[in-house]
């Protein structure tokens, strides 16, 4: 792996870019995207592991609070496309920085909300920038290490959100109970920052799509295939948000799990989800079908164990850790499948793909508000999630774009240079 070509246009002034922007080396740049990943993985998921304290400081219930993780969904989904249609020809460097800068401001905005009302609407604002950072970022990423490797790419950024869920929910679960869940906001503004800095410093000035203009993007999103893969990674995704959303009580609650031991096992389930990070990008460069299909066997799988035996403890943690690493396998191939699929604006695939990602959990966390409201207990959430992703399976054997045998490839060799 080579350097990255200066982008400073003819005639630019130098001072418009820093020289770590204008001349970039690529693990910088995906350093940087892995910071921004890992922040907005600890202010999505680690909402789940503070809600005990909001219930508290809020004065609310634990129902109300899934759908303030539910306004930040419907936020991703709305966003992501909208800014991705709206804003196809833009640059990609001070996109990027836009986006970045609006992550963090919402976050500072999270510290401050008075009332779980206010919490509802910042959250939804906070969501909106989420699709398109993440979307660009994973363009970026495949630019700087080749179409061949384009699962290692995503998978690089997803590292980044994965790394999260091992070191920064739990580091969020603690400082609540030692603090409070507004403090541990307070450290994620920080990482937002600093993540921003990141984008500045080494984000190289790629052009956007010339072409393209919101009626363009709209023409792309029609076919059967684009939204065969839509409806798949939407209805097989839901298993995450119904029982991650809800994963503090069912270990406290349904397991007698004390606060100490959940922040370690929030640890292995980060582990586990870096894990499928890592596996998936391997898989999906040898076939995204594959291992889409793979992944959605072991989800099904785990949210089946967790209806069973999801108040046994040690069952708990096995099956947790099975379905954080398979999601994450499944997640890894439905963000290539939609790049590949929108193979004209693969910016606006990947969005789409957190798009479809984010209503994913907005369906799952609202299912699992519902029957945990309406009194099934904490293990309920599994089973509404196990009809989800059996449904999806169904989509990606038979569904348009994902029929035929699957082909597994030899993953590309690469001699990598600093």
């Amino acid at each position: 792996m080579t350097d990255l070509p200066s982008t400073l246009d003819q005639g630019q002034p130098r001072w418009r870019l820093p020289r770590t922007a204008r001349d970039p080396r690529p693990w910088h740049v995906l350093a940087a995207f892995a910071v921004i990943g890992f922040g907005i993985g600890i202010t999505q998921n680690g909402a789940a592991s503070v809600v005990q304290d909001q219930i508290a400081d809020l004065d609310t219930s634990v129902d109300v609070l899934g759908l303030t993780m539910v306004a930040y969904s419907v936020g991703v989904v709305v966003g992501a496309p909208l800014i991705m249609v709206g804003l196809g020809r833009v640059r990609r460097r001070p996109l990027l920085i836009t986006m970045a800068a609006l992550f963090l401001l919402t976050t500072v905005a999270t510290v401050i909300a008075p009332t779980v009302e206010a919490l509802m609407v910042v959250r939804f604002f906070s969501g909106v920038p989420h699709g398109a950072l993440l979307g660009v970022a994973s363009f970026v990423a495949m630019s700087v290490l080749g179409r061949e490797r384009r699962g290692k790419a995503v998978s690089i950024i997803m590292l980044g959100l994965t790394t999260s869920l091992v070191v920064g929910v739990p580091a969020m679960q603690w400082l609540s109970n030692v603090a409070s869940w507004r403090m541990a906001y307070v450290v994620v503004a920080v990482i937002a920052a600093i993540g921003l800095l990141g984008v500045w410093l080494f984000t190289p000035d790629l052009p956007g799509n010339p072409a393209a203009s919101p009626r363009s993007e709209l023409r792309a999103l029609r076919g059967r295939p684009l939204w065969t893969a839509i409806v798949a990674v939407t209805v097989g995704f839901a298993g995450l948000g119904a029982v991650f959303s809800y994963i503090v009580p069912l270990l406290e609650v349904t397991n007698g799990f004390d606060p100490g031991q959940v922040t370690w096992i929030l640890v292995g389930w980060g582990a586990a989800m870096t894990c499928g990070a890592y596996v998936g990008g391997q898989l999906t460069d040898r076939s995204h079908v594959g291992a889409a299909r793979l992944g959605l066997v072991g989800v099904a799988l785990a949210l089946l164990g967790l209806g069973l035996f999801g108040d046994v403890p040690a069952a708990t943690l096995v099956l947790l850790f099975l379905l954080g690493s398979s999601v994450q396998v499944f997640s890894q191939a439905s963000q290539v499948h939609l790049m590949d699929v929108l193979h004209g604006s693969p910016s606006l695939g990947s969005a789409l793909s957190h798009a479809a990602l984010n209503a994913a959990t907005a369906v799952g966390t609202g299912l699992g508000a519902l029957v945990i409201a309406w009194g099934f207990g904490y293990q309920a959430p599994a089973w509404v999630a196990l009809v989800l992703a059996g449904a999806a399976l169904v989509i990606v054997m038979l569904g348009s774009g994902y029929r035929g045998p699957v082909q597994w490839s030899r993953p590309a060799s690469h001699r990598e240079e600093s």
